[in-house]
């Protein structure tokens, strides 16, 4: 993702983002019949890299502010 747009996003949006993308990957572990189904399916790597990238950001936006 373009690091300058997720720097125009709020924190607090990312941070409900991030939520949300944690209860989906928690509802798809939970209705896997088991844990390898889970882990071959797209969907749930994708949920799992974009909350990575949300993660990314905001550890971005810290380092910026704390001068690193």
């Amino acid at each position: 993702m373009n690091e300058k747009l997720l720097d125009r996003v709020s924190v607090e949006k990312i941070d409900a983002l991030v939520d949300a993308l944690s209860e989906v990957i928690s509802s798809m572990r939970i209705t896997a019949e088991n844990s390898y189904s889970c882990y071959r399916n797209e969907a749930y790597w994708a949920c799992y890299s974009l909350r990575n990238m949300m993660f990314t950001s905001l550890r971005r936006r810290e380092q910026k502010l704390s001068g690193e």
